[in-house]
């Protein structure tokens, strides 16, 4: 029998799809805002810009001398036992078969099950089957999580910078909300101020009272971790207001230290609610598989979404994994596969922070785990990342489009060449070279 709350939940579901059907007659206007002014909606399609071959094509002579600390994404091999998996699937006509087949709209319960594992083996995390919907990624599964949480007139407080798709996306699927955004970072100094700020963060929230806190850890851009306290008052405050405390843990499983803090063991309850992504651990992006862990009133409501948008997720992609976390947890094959990649990024993060502070004379803000640094330039990040492409041919993402903070900045990704540290020398010499010149 549902409660009180998971009344609410569903009975909100139905009038927002009962409002879609009735002004349909407009849907023909809504791709004017679109066209109108695209960037405004969407800052990400600005700076994928940048790395587009097209528009590099126009600024340099040959694009194949391009040295790239633009992309968002991982380049570690993902684990031969995942590769293995699909072999075994691909290769045995009746399991091919069925993995062409409609998975349950949450995920299918062996899948979950192996999450459960997963997050019981490598965190110490207590949570059942029922606490899981699977989609096809986590940036789908915000997207439905917040159509789930959010009511008009409502408040989502993000941090200033954040992840560079939360506004775009809330801009986009939710038309009569407010953003709140949270300064951080101290622009002088060039430090990361969580923990500093923690009470008044905390007093934020009492004041503005918002529905959704949403928070990257490790952070994108900053690749910093929010600190036990942080987090602990952050979700005290969250209660007190009846609200929701979401987490962004796309990039959990590089943390570069052993010692995590003790929310990352934590399952979801009433007020908290994890995002998780198959992108990064084992270089999935592609691959588009992701989980949200969140109590199941919110379950039971995202089945009524992900049923008309996605459907399921996709079936092939959870049989594979699914026998791979099993496979991989008794001979603790998951947990070396992990520590590896950890070390690799960790080796490519210090050897990039080193080359920017030995050659660059710029503020960086030092990373704690994923895939960035987050470089102050002192001076338009926009035209920064421009000149610097033209000049040298090494290209950096503008910071503008993460917050505020990010106007003067711009985020540094040793992802893509996480095999390649002579690159990075290169990349970051040139740079330098170009800098010295002007002076």
């Amino acid at each position: 029998m549902m409660n009180r709350k998971d009344h609410h939940i569903v009975r909100k579901i139905a009038t927002k799809f009962l409002a879609a059907w009735d002004s349909s007659s407009r849907l023909s206007e809504s791709p004017r805002k679109f066209e109108d002014n695209p960037q405004q909606t969407n800052p990400v399609s600005e700076i994928l810009r940048y790395a587009d071959l097209d528009y590099i094509k126009t600024i340099m002579k040959n694009p194949d001398d391009l040295i790239s600390f633009a992309g968002g994404w991982v380049n570690h091999k993902a684990p031969e036992k995942l590769r293995d998996a699909y072999k075994t699937i691909s290769s045995d006509i009746n399991l091919f078969h069925i993995s062409g087949g409609y998975s349950a709209t949450l995920g299918e319960r062996e899948f979950k099950k192996a999450i459960c594992k997963f997050e019981k083996k490598l965190y110490g995390m207590e949570i059942h089957e029922d606490e899981i919907a699977v989609g096809s990624g986590s940036t789908q599964l915000t997207m439905e999580v917040l159509r789930v949480l959010l009511d008009p007139k409502d408040k989502i407080l993000l941090l200033d910078p954040t992840y560079v798709n939360f506004v775009p996306q809330l801009t986009v699927g939710f038309s009569d909300i407010e953003i709140l955004r949270f300064p951080i970072i101290d622009e002088n100094e060039w430090k990361f101020m969580a923990d500093e700020k923690i009470d008044e963060f905390s007093n934020f929230i009492l004041n503005e009272k918002p529905k959704i806190i949403l928070l990257t850890s490790p952070d994108n851009p900053t690749s910093k971790i929010l600190s036990d306290e942080f987090i602990k008052k952050t979700l005290e405050a969250v209660k007190k207001v009846g609200g929701f405390l979401i987490i962004d843990f796309a990039y959990k499983e590089l943390v570069y230290e052993d010692k995590l803090p003790s929310y990352f063991s934590w399952p979801p309850n009433d007020n908290f609610i994890l995002l998780r992504s198959n992108s990064k651990w084992c270089r999935g992006l592609g691959r588009r598989l992701g989980w949200i862990e969140a109590p199941k009133f919110v379950i039971n409501a995202m089945e009524s979404i992900q049923s008309s948008t996605i459907l399921c997720p996709d079936t092939l992609h959870q049989m594979a994994l699914t026998k791979f976390i099993n496979d991989s947890i008794e001979n603790n094959i998951l947990t070396d596969y992990i520590s590896d990649t950890k070390k690799m990024y960790k080796h490519a993060a210090k050897k990039t922070a080193d080359l920017i502070k030995q050659n660059l004379e710029f503020k960086i803000i030092e990373p704690d785990g994923g895939l960035y640094i987050f470089m102050k330039v002192d001076t338009d990040g926009q035209k920064f990342v421009q000149e610097m492409l033209k000049k040298t041919g090494v290209l950096f993402i503008p910071g503008w489009g993460f917050g505020n903070a990010g106007k003067n900045a711009v985020r540094v990704s040793f992802g893509p060449l996480v095999n390649d540290i002579p690159k990075i020398e290169e990349g970051i010499i040139k740079i330098s070279k170009i800098l010295k010149q002007g002076n």
